[in-house]
């Protein structure tokens, strides 16, 4: 069987997301990578993250609870309505600010 990819083009990013069947729910799933172990950025620098990766120290939230993960987090933007993978707008995790 031929594997199956979703592509992304997102703010200068391009990514290719492998995709496995679900026996189960009988449909595709994206397979995403560890965006903390290879990491990818937009071209303004911004670092792209998995929605349910933990929330960082910088994390802002509209709710009265802690930022439990990106997802949640006000500076988290989803890179299409249906991904689970965004780009983090927190100015301090801009790739110009890693040393």
């Amino acid at each position: 069987m031929e594997k199956k990819f979703r592509h992304y083009e997102f703010e200068g990013a391009v990514l290719d997301i492998p995709m496995f069947y679900d026996e189960l729910s009988r449909m595709y799933i994206e397979e995403y990578r560890n965006f903390n172990e290879d990491p990818a950025w937009t071209a303004e620098g911004c670092p792209l993250m998995h929605s349910v990766e933990d929330a960082c120290p910088y994390g802002e939230w509209d709710e009265p609870q802690r930022c439990n993960d990106c997802g949640s987090c006000r500076f988290f933007e989803p890179i299409a309505p249906h991904a689970l993978i965004g780009a983090c707008r927190q100015k301090k995790r801009l790739w110009a600010n890693k040393s």
